[in-house]
């Protein structure tokens, strides 16, 4: 990884603060979650995947109705909201049994880091979704975009900053792609205006010209930035790349950080 990006090598309090305030870009924890606990959960993992039924995009699939879907609100908002409990302990109860999942892992963490906690999100009195799971085989990808703010399911938190988290279970060889790439700021609404359609997560990356910065993960990694930075994942080429994701919204620095997928 270049300097362009202003990074730290481990998630700590301090690291955490200066990510959720804009003084840094990245936060890239080599073997956050043990890579020996990554093996050993990644066969049911993969099934889990196989089972999904997920609908935002061919070039990847997920466990989990997920923010993606219902970023411009509608009818699948409901759909989110019946089935996040039931991913949410398909995750830790039958695919990661017997340990602990990452994205549980990183909820204590960030609840025991930030000085007034973290908390999943709610909506209406319902529990959104606070993890995924994430799969890409040979010819998918995440084309570049911005995970936006402001959607219908989080205008009631008004977040001044929406962190992505992902931690890596399963990575393609180096020189094999799954890289995330970064690009420069670009506001919400310069992102919708480049997109050829308003319901399509992404755009092409020849539209927004060469990365500044890319990051290359290794299983186990946690890498956490700010999801309003455009950003991407190059083509797997070979092997496949599996990830926990989830979100983090920072309100206030006397609120708590806010956890959902």
């Amino acid at each position: 990884m270049s300097d362009q990006l202003r990074r730290r090598d481990r998630l700590t309090a301090e690291s955490l603060r200066e990510l959720a305030i804009g003084e840094i870009d990245v936060i890239w924890h080599r073997e956050y979650y043990p890579p020996e606990q990554c093996d050993a959960a990644l066969p049911r993992v993969v099934r889990a995947v196989d089972d999904a039924n997920f609908l935002l995009t061919k070039e990847f699939t997920s466990v989990g109705t997920s923010m993606g879907e219902v970023a411009n609100g509608g009818e699948i908002v409901q759909r989110y909201l019946d089935t996040s409990a039931d991913t949410t302990r398909l995750i830790r109860h039958d695919v990661f049994a017997g340990q602990q999942s990452p994205t549980d892992l990183i909820r204590l963490d960030l609840d025991e880091m930030w000085p007034y906690g973290a908390t999943v999100g709610r909506h209406d009195g319902r529990m959104m979704l606070p993890g995924v799971l994430r799969r890409m085989t040979p010819g998918g990808r995440g084309r570049p975009h911005i995970d936006r703010r402001q959607i219908p399911l989080l205008d009631t938190y008004r977040l001044h900053r929406r962190l992505g988290v992902n931690i890596y279970l399963e990575v393609p060889e180096p020189g094999a792609g799954g890289e995330i790439d970064f690009w420069g700021s670009l506001s919400e609404e310069e992102f919708v205006a480049l997109k050829a359609d308003p319901f399509d997560y992404g755009i092409e990356p020849e539209r927004v010209g060469p990365p500044v910065d890319t990051v290359l993960p290794g299983k186990g990694d946690l890498v956490m930035f700010e999801a309003g930075r455009m950003h991407g994942v190059r083509e797997v080429r070979a092997g496949c790349r599996t990830s926990a994701a989830c979100f983090v919204g920072v309100r206030t620095e006397a609120d708590p950080l806010l956890v959902f997928a």
